[in-house]
């Protein structure tokens, strides 16, 4: 089964260098994005404002299967 790495950036580069074997690029992009509902609930609701957060899923060769964009703008 292929390994898929999740590294995230949120000014700060955090890069997974162990990734994590699943059955497919469609399974690495779900993994990801309950991955990172996760991190926002545990934020509790701390989100730095302009900040853009980014998890990027990446195949064993390298190549791009999946990247989610977060940031907040708060008007107060």
């Amino acid at each position: 089964m292929p390994r898929y790495f999740f590294h995230i950036d949120d000014n700060h580069a955090f890069p997974d260098n162990d990734g994590t074997v699943l059955d497919d690029a469609a399974t690495a992009c779900a993994q990801a994005i309950m991955t990172a509902g996760a991190m926002l609930k545990e934020s509790s609701g701390r989100v730095e404002d302009g900040i853009e957060w980014r998890m990027t899923v990446v195949d064993e060769v390298g190549r791009t299967v999946c990247e989610l964009h977060f940031s907040a703008h708060c008007t107060e």
